[in-house]
């Protein structure tokens, strides 16, 4: 019986001879080696051929071919095995490029995100670049809007003092042109008499305070007119008050310290 039909791919001996102890023991150790889930028929064939060995040695008359027998079942093997093989090299080239696609994707998004990141950067450093060159020009803005909302506040609060004029009340403080309070330490402006009592360094803070133009040699009775008119000091009797006049001017207030208002002379048609 030739050998090379018992090679298998389990490394089970080939029976040594015809013996039926041979067979047997080769048939028994190959059924054991071969998976019965996965070739069930294939077992079968080996039980029958096993019982036909038992049958042939024992005197039986079961017709068998052992050669043919024996042929059919290791190719049937082979095959089974060819297939198991094919199956496990097509799935591991498809997880190989399965892997190779996933690494190009992950690639390509790193790629597309740093791209991005640049863009955006880029864009950042315009609009920084943009914002600095405005910035001059939004700060004027705000101011322009600070001082426009301070005008209308005291336009607002001069309105008021004229009519609190007309009826004789007591009028309120205008607020300087930065939009603040008049100092605390200032003569507060009920009447215009208390605007002709300012003293030349009271009289220089209300001219600053208000925003006015000024020459310092400008008389103090001009700038005592103009200050009246921005605290609301416009009825008849305020505009008949005469107002006193000085001979310093605002050229020397510099060398003066604040000092109680004091006038000499007397004041006309004082209204309060």
């Amino acid at each position: 019986m030739s050998q090379g039909l018992f090679t298998n791919p389990f490394g089970i001996p080939p029976p040594s001879d015809d013996s039926y102890a041979s067979l047997s023991r080769f048939i028994a150790e190959f059924s054991q080696a071969i998976p019965g889930d996965q070739f069930a028929s294939f077992a079968n064939q080996l039980s029958s051929l096993s019982e036909a060995l038992i049958s042939k040695f024992r005197g039986g008359t079961r017709p068998l071919d052992n050669m043919s027998e024996i042929r059919g079942m290791f190719q049937a093997l082979d095959e089974k095995f060819k297939n198991l093989e094919d199956g496990q090299n097509s799935l591991k080239e498809d997880m190989i490029r399965g892997q190779n696609s996933l690494k190009e994707e992950m690639i390509r998004g790193q790629n597309s995100l740093r791209e991005g990141q640049i863009r955006l950067e880029g864009k950042l450093e315009s609009l920084n670049s943009i914002f600095l060159a405005n910035k001059g020009d939004v700060y004027l803005q705000c101011r322009e809007i600070d001082s426009k909302v301070n005008k209308t506040r005291s336009s607002a609060q001069r309105s008021e003092n004229i009519i609190n004029r007309f009826v004789a009340k007591d009028t309120k403080p205008i607020p300087f042109v930065n939009g603040q309070e008049p100092p605390t330490e200032l003569p507060g402006l009920k009447t215009i008499s208390d605007v002709d009592n300012l003293n030349p360094q009271q009289l220089k803070t209300y001219t600053e305070g208000y925003g006015f133009k000024y020459d310092e040699n400008e008389p103090q009775k001009s700038l005592k007119r103009k200050i009246a008119d921005s605290a609301g000091f416009v009825t008849h009797q305020d505009v008949l008050y005469e107002l006193s006049d000085s001979n310093e001017s605002l050229r020397d207030v510099g060398n003066q310290n604040s000092a109680p208002n004091q006038r000499s002379g007397t004041r006309r048609l004082r209204h309060h």
